[in-house]
């Protein structure tokens, strides 16, 4: 469905049952950019259903004001120079009032740059970056942030693996690369050896040479900064070369049950990091959560991933922010947005989203997940578990 069928099918819907009268106030649109084709499909989709059933939802309850909301979705297909046109499309031409969604920071970077010219909010649903922050760029805030995977990928080698040789390998991704220094330089001043540390260029499709030094070099732990994509390939190749390790945690997808559905059994034992999934709700609203998944699985058929609900929870603030504007009687601009959604305090399931100056998430949370028996269990930070980590000879 391209994304002005899906604008006017939210309309149109609302229409048809009634909840608009006959001459319909004007929509307040909402641009969203996400990769929803491309290497990075899965994820932008993920993040894209789950803003678009938070917009249907707000419409079902009347809108913003009285005004039903138009979502304009528009695919960057992974390529920032296509999230570039589309930010610059959506601001110039539609003029919308807010830009959301995005995955990884070569995407997220340019479309933030349009959003501060165009001075109108940008909300990313999945961003990294500790640049994007630095830059001034009032009108940039992000859900997600950089310090919450050091610290629990960091711990858990620390703490629960007790590795003295660690291996990084990473994506050539802006997030990616500044989560395996930050990691590299934790390590080396608690005199843990990082005797391996490797970017890579994403989409490579032979990870033999690089598996290869982390066997040579007796890494007991690998951490991968990298994608889903990349998590299964390395996986297999590492079965494949008889590698084996204390540990392998990969930082960014692991926590899909894709990756249970396409490993089988060779995903016992693996770890990955998650901040929110049916089974483990960090933020302590259970029945929110409940209700957001079955409202989700009932939309989509499918039940959601972590990066759906950073996806609703995204929508869900901005929605916040908009309606007290609505509720102040005052008007909805570019400006007046980013102002309201920089003072918004709200508690959703993926956790309480308040920003600070910057525009960074002040209380995102993840923990470390591992897979037993077929299903994510947190194994870490210990205040969180809800089992045991299996360790090899256990």
């Amino acid at each position: 469905m391209g994304p002005l069928v899906v604008a006017l099918a939210l309309l149109i819907g609302l229409g048809a049952a009634g909840a608009w009268p006959a001459r319909a106030a004007e929509p307040l649109v909402i641009g969203e950019i996400n990769p929803r084709t491309g290497a990075l499909a899965l994820q932008g989709q993920s993040i894209h259903q789950g803003i678009a059933l938070a917009v249907e939802e707000q419409n079902a309850r009347g809108g913003i004001g009285g005004r039903p909301l138009a979502l304009l979705a528009r695919d960057d297909e992974g390529r920032p120079e296509r999230a570039l046109a589309a930010a610059e499309e959506l601001a110039g031409r539609h003029r919308v009032v807010a830009l959301i969604g995005g995955y990884v920071d070569s995407l997220v970077g340019p479309i933030g740059e349009v959003a501060d010219r165009a001075r109108i909010p940008y909300l990313a649903t999945a961003s990294l970056d500790e640049r994007l922050t630095q830059r001034g760029n009032r009108h940039f805030f992000r859900v997600s942030s950089l310090h919450a995977y050091v610290r629990v990928t960091t711990g858990v080698v620390q703490e629960v693996f007790k590795a003295e040789r660690v291996a990084i390998l990473y994506s050539q991704t802006p997030g990616a690369s500044q989560l395996a220094r930050r990691q590299k330089d934790l390590f080396e001043r608690a005199g843990i050896r990082v005797p391996v540390f490797e970017p890579f260029s994403p989409g490579l499709s032979d990870f033999t040479p690089l598996l290869a030094r982390v066997r040579d070099q007796r890494a007991d732990v690998l951490l991968s900064d990298t994608f889903f994509a990349d998590h299964l390939l390395l996986v297999r190749q590492m079965a494949q070369a008889g590698i084996r390790i204390r540990a392998f945690v990969g930082a960014f997808g692991m926590e899909f049950p894709g990756v249970i559905r396409e490993l089988g059994a060779a995903s016992e034992g693996l770890y990955g990091t998650t901040s929110w999934q049916p089974g483990v709700m960090l933020g302590g609203r259970e029945a929110e959560s409940r209700a957001f998944i079955e409202a989700y699985t009932r939309r989509f058929g499918a039940v959601p991933v972590p990066l759906s609900m950073h996806g609703y929870a995204a929508a869900r603030a901005l929605l916040t922010a908009l309606e007290g504007l609505a509720r102040a009687g005052k008007p909805i601009t570019g400006e007046t947005a980013r102002d309201a959604l920089a003072a918004v305090d709200l508690e959703t399931p993926l956790g309480r989203i308040k920003f600070d100056e910057r525009g960074e998430p002040l209380f995102y949370e993840r923990v470390i997940v591992q897979i037993q028996g077929g299903r994510h269990v947190v194994v870490y930070p210990r205040e969180r578990a809800t089992a045991p980590p299996i360790l090899p000879g256990r």
